[in-house]
């Protein structure tokens, strides 16, 4: 019997992790003048960020439907298969609720355990690579999951916005409100904590900005895994990358992007750092 990981696309995992551990990724839906496209089918990241900036109304984003997680449990477990699904936070998605919903439609007993990471983009995608990881060495999905649930305040999330414009006009400032009395002037830094967002200081410019991601996730040492994350500078995120080199050798430093769920919200110019600390 094997185990199956799934997650969903705001997990911003590289296409190659999940194509090497064979991870399940529910497209999240994005809406772009009124077309729905799935996140990293429909629509790529670049012809997003395009979109972004160029349209006048903004776009909105959906969960994965309770039909999508339904079908993809029923092939798995028909299968027979066990699954151990892991999503963006309950607080800043509907996701969950999907996924729950989905395996109360099962029969009972079906072999689907569904976790709640509190985390979001690439730092939720640490944790479900964490979780492919652990199903590789062997074991129960049920003490997987445990473990799983047990390593998640090990995964931290740190962003750099260029703007908390986007935020605001997706609804989901959150936290973040506490910074809006200087939205154009400064480079927001937020956490990924209890399951939200949270203002952590508001840099002047990008350089101090990034210089300030570095110190932060330098504060999380000693480091396990580590990635770095952009929406439309790669270059900014290779300079990231190799300041970040004194904390892990830069070949096991993951380079992602985020797609357009996450996009949607930090919008253009952001950079991030996700680090899984040791034990």
């Amino acid at each position: 019997m094997t185990i199956r990981i799934v997650t969903d696309s705001s997990a911003d995992l590289p296409t190659d992790l999940v194509q090497k551990h064979q991870i399940t990724v529910l497209p999240c839906y994005v809406v772009v003048n009124d077309q729905t496209f799935k996140d990293g089918i429909d629509i790529q990241a670049d012809e997003f960020y395009r979109r972004l900036q160029s349209e006048a109304r903004t776009p909105t984003t959906a969960q994965p439907t309770v039909a999508d997680f339904q079908a993809v449990y029923r092939d798995l477990v028909g299968q027979g298969d066990q699954v151990i699904s892991i999503h963006v936070s309950g607080k800043l998605s509907g996701t969950l609720n999907s996924a729950e919903q989905a395996k109360a439609s099962l029969d009972d007993g079906a072999p689907v355990e569904i976790i709640d990471s509190q985390l979001a983009s690439i730092s939720l995608g640490l944790a479900v690579l964490d979780a492919a990881i652990m199903v590789a060495d062997g074991g129960d999905y049920r003490e997987i999951a445990a473990k799983v649930r047990q390593n998640l305040s090990s995964h931290h999330g740190l962003f750099a916005l260029d703007t908390l414009e986007y935020l605001q006009k997706g609804g989901r400032i959150g936290k973040a409100r506490a910074f809006m009395g200087s939205v154009l002037s400064v480079k927001p830094i937020l956490r990924l904590q209890d399951g939200e967002a949270h203002p952590v200081e508001r840099p002047r410019n990008r350089e101090r900005a990034m210089r300030r991601l570095v110190e932060l996730a330098q504060d999380l040492a000693p480091v396990r895994r580590m990635a770095v994350i952009y929406s439309t500078d790669p270059e900014r995120m290779a300079v990231l990358k190799q300041a970040l080199t004194g904390l892990l050798p830069a070949d096991q430093i993951i380079e992602a992007r985020f797609g357009s769920t996450l996009g949607t919200y930090i919008g253009p110019d952001a950079l991030g750092v996700a680090v899984t600390q040791a034990s």
